[in-house]
């Protein structure tokens, strides 16, 4: 079994895929990230957009809490700004 100092060391940046993120705004317009090197390149996406741009805004709460330890919780700022979750879960 390798250590994880010996898999830290064999890393090559090589070995990596490069990848593509398609953002679509709240406008619906659609462009496409990607990386080169340290620098974003965004490119408008060639296809139109569809109308509304499949984008759904939710605007419901998020309260829910996970607890990784019993003294550290993971949750969303939804979570974080409700109060009776604060006390159920007796954040201080």
């Amino acid at each position: 079994m390798h250590s994880l100092a010996q898999e830290i060391r064999s890393f090559s940046k090589a070995k990596l895929r490069q990848q593509r993120t398609r953002v679509t705004t709240l406008t619906g317009k659609r462009v496409i990230e990607t990386w080169r090197g340290a620098c974003l390149r965004v490119e408008e996406e060639e296809e139109e957009a569809v109308p509304g741009g499949g984008y759904v805004r939710d605007l419901s709460a998020d309260l829910q809490v996970g607890v990784v330890k019993p003294w550290l919780l993971l949750g969303s700022q939804d979570a974080a700004h409700d109060l009776e979750t604060m006390k159920k879960h007796k954040v201080t």
